[in-house]
């Protein structure tokens, strides 16, 4: 199906005020991971107000839209509406819930990562409706939740949807993604025996055994990816089983933030960390290492474990939606910035696992995210929309 860019421009145009004003609305409605409930309502709202054929809530309150199409290849969106914490409120040069507008950025919490790209993505979509263009194929608009604890919400939509592409929209400064290293989040624990702080010779110090790990992690050989790079761990967080500090701990918690490359996977991780743990005099009867597992409820009340795996992902450079998105945005955008891959996980790993092609594409810096400097670009949110049209199309006619 072929649309002038002249329509697609147009359009953008005229529906950016009204973009830009559903931003704003939503930046300023905070929504933490499992607290999405005020958000969720706002934006199944705007899809209706929009002339989305169906709008609903799933089981776990992700919203989903839905633009009919022809009986060709389903295409999927897919944003999401929870964020991370916005931190100490004096470190912000605005308010990070106003959604302030100064010098053609929209300021805010969750305006990258990533209100900002979410809503442009129900715009571009919507304008089918708008420009009476019906699709070669259904369009399925999907915001899920809990993405900023390991993708619950997105896990949960690919037990009851599907789509032969999707485009995941994450901030990537407008320019095409086709991948990125995974996360998983490992913890070691380190066993003990407690004892009166006074009498450490009645102990047996965790401490001592987290420490001598520490010390050889750095000598772990990591696996490599040409271009994803290594794969990296990290130490994040350490805690124990105690609160008293004239107590030694029977436990010791330790957290590691583990990148990996596309072939390597969760088990092998667990592998490697217990075999370095092996490797080291006196650790192997006193150590487990495991995938954390936690936990969540959502909005709507439902209670899932979880376990801490962001998959990684990585598409061919000569894959046929790669190559034909990347056509679709130099026709679209009148330049040529190639094709890169994230520096961070994103749902895209949960969508490649249920066989759905994923390109990544989304307005907003990427290095801002997370940041009490998160900003999002206006100028790149108009241009943004225009671009998802053209991929939505390209990736139908590639499917």
């Amino acid at each position: 199906m072929d649309l002038p860019l002249e329509s697609m421009r147009s359009a953008a145009q005229e529906y950016h005020p009204p973009l830009i004003d559903f931003t704003q609305h939503i930046v300023a409605t905070p929504s933490l991971p499992g607290q999405e409930g005020d958000v969720a309502a706002i934006i199944a709202t705007e899809m209706e107000n929009l002339g989305y054929d169906e709008v609903w809530r799933d089981q776990v309150g992700n919203i989903i839209g839905k633009i009919n199409g022809g009986d060709g290849p389903t295409i999927l969106l897919n944003g999401h509406m929870d964020h991370v914490d916005a931190g100490p409120l004096e470190g912000w040069p605005y308010p990070p819930f106003s959604g302030q507008i100064v010098d053609g950025n929209l300021w805010g919490r969750a305006s990258v990562d990533m209100k900002g790209p979410t809503a442009c993505m129900i715009y571009a979509a919507s304008l089918f409706k708008q420009l009476n263009i019906k699709p070669s194929g259904d369009i399925y608009m999907t915001v899920p939740v809990m993405e900023e604890i390991g993708g619950l919400g997105t896990q949960h939509l690919i037990t009851h949807l599907n789509a032969q592409a999707a485009i995941c929209g994450e901030p990537s400064s407008n320019t095409l993604r086709r991948g990125h290293r995974g996360r998983v989040e490992l913890r070691v624990t380190f066993n003990g025996r407690s004892a009166h702080a006074s009498a450490p010779h009645l102990g047996e110090n965790p401490h001592y055994a987290a420490a001598v790990f520490l010390s050889n992690l750095s000598t772990l050989t990591m696996a490599y990816d040409d271009t994803l790079g290594p794969s990296s761990v990290a130490p994040t967080l350490y805690s124990t089983d105690q609160i008293s500090p004239n107590v030694i701990p029977g436990q010791v918690y330790l957290t590691l933030d583990w990148r990996n490359i596309a072939l390597e996977k969760p088990a092998d991780i667990v592998a490697k960390v217990e075999a370095l743990v092996h490797s080291i005099k006196g650790l192997e009867q006193n150590v487990d290492v495991v995938v954390k597992t936690q936990d969540f409820t959502t909005y709507t009340g439902v209670t899932q474990a979880i376990p801490a795996i962001f998959p990684s992902y990585l598409l061919p450079e000569n894959n046929r939606f790669v190559q034909a998105a990347h056509r679709a945005l130099v026709d679209a955008l009148g330049r040529d910035d190639g094709v890169d891959i994230w520096r961070f996980a994103t749902d895209g790993g949960h969508l490649m696992t249920a066989d759905i092609p994923t390109v990544g594409f989304g307005p907003g810096d990427e290095t801002l995210a997370h940041t009490n400097q998160e900003r999002i670009s206006l100028a790149e949110m108009e241009e943004a929309v225009v671009a998802y049209i053209a991929l939505i199309l390209a990736l139908a006619e590639a499917a």
